[in-house]
């Protein structure tokens, strides 16, 4: 991952307005950037430009948000991806996330606060790619590898999972037992300051949870303590 203000964006927002508005912010920060009006525009500069992270709005002309994430995905990139939402439901930006989403911001946003994400997300990218390696971790019928990245089950098939619920799934069972406070797994995890009011740590913890139950992980878990955070527990059988 290049330097904190050398890396490459992509933006992809169909509305000339916010369009503009992102231009001016972006350019004087990131001098390799591009800006794509439609979903099929947007597929086309990830294959040509390949960016480090994609700003992208849901609501696209040609081809939506959410089916570029399907599309990108299905492809094995795992690019970064910040959505662009007029959602303001769990349900609507659980959707975002099921898709393969690593963040988003809702409408009417401040340029700042996604400038915020961006940089905790590059941050996090590099943090990742510099550290030395780490142990695979063993949990109930789960196997956590961070050097590749994938969590296999006792029958040797992976569970997909997307950059940032891997890192929240692996920093909790390095963890197994302890309640770890919200603030600690945004601020570490996720890059958010401690003040930070968010429900994508929510969203994440109940999209790992639904794919957990998918594989009937029934020796794992992920629980709330009410008042301070998650943990991950073995199940006793």
């Amino acid at each position: 991952m290049p330097e904190e203000t050398s890396f490459k964006l992509l933006i992809v927002e169909d509305d000339p307005g916010i369009a503009t508005m992102l231009k001016a912010f972006f350019a004087p920060k990131v001098p390799n950037f591009k800006i794509a009006p439609d979903g099929k525009q947007g597929l086309e500069l990830i294959s040509s430009f390949n960016p480090d992270i994609i700003i992208l709005d849901i609501v696209l002309p040609y081809v939506d948000g959410l089916s570029v994430l399907d599309i990108i995905r299905s492809n094995n990139i795992q690019t970064p991806v910040i959505l662009l939402t007029d959602k303001r439901t769990i349900e609507e930006k659980l959707r975002g996330f099921e898709h393969g989403a690593d963040d988003y911001v809702t409408k009417p946003f401040s340029p700042k606060e996604l400038w915020m994400r961006v940089q905790s997300i590059i941050r996090r990218t590099k943090t990742m790619e510099s550290t030395e390696r780490q142990p695979t971790i063993t949990i109930g019928n789960l196997s956590i590898n961070p050097v590749a990245r994938e969590v296999k089950l006792s029958n040797k098939k992976l569970l997909s999972l997307t950059k940032t619920e891997f890192d929240i799934i692996y920093f909790l069972a390095k963890r197994k037992d302890q309640a770890v406070p919200h603030t600690v797994i945004l601020e570490k995890v996720m890059g958010y300051s401690p003040t930070s009011e968010t429900k994508a740590l929510v969203i994440h913890i109940a999209n790992i949870r639904k794919k957990l139950g998918s594989k009937s992980l029934h020796s794992i878990k992920l629980l709330a303590v009410p008042g301070v955070g998650y943990k991950i527990t073995e199940r006793q059988v």
